[in-house]
């Protein structure tokens, strides 16, 4: 192939790439966002989990204290 060709292939590729990565940026926030939101659906917000093992912890610390 000569030069024109390799360059018209070049071009062609790229074109073709930009236009397929058209809002990729866009698809890819919302696919996390709805990938948090589900991980927390089914598993629960890691947070809430710490505050209740925490306050039960005391509970469990407040009723052995109470016994003795």
């Amino acid at each position: 192939m000569n030069l024109i060709k390799y360059a018209l292939v070049g071009v062609l590729a790229l074109g073709s790439g930009a236009a397929l990565a058209e809002g990729g940026a866009e698809r890819s926030k919302q696919f996390w966002a709805n990938f948090r939101l589900s991980q927390e659906q089914l598993h629960g917000n890691k947070d809430q989990a710490v505050v209740a093992s925490d306050a039960r912890k005391h509970s469990d610390a407040q009723q052995k204290v109470a016994k003795e």
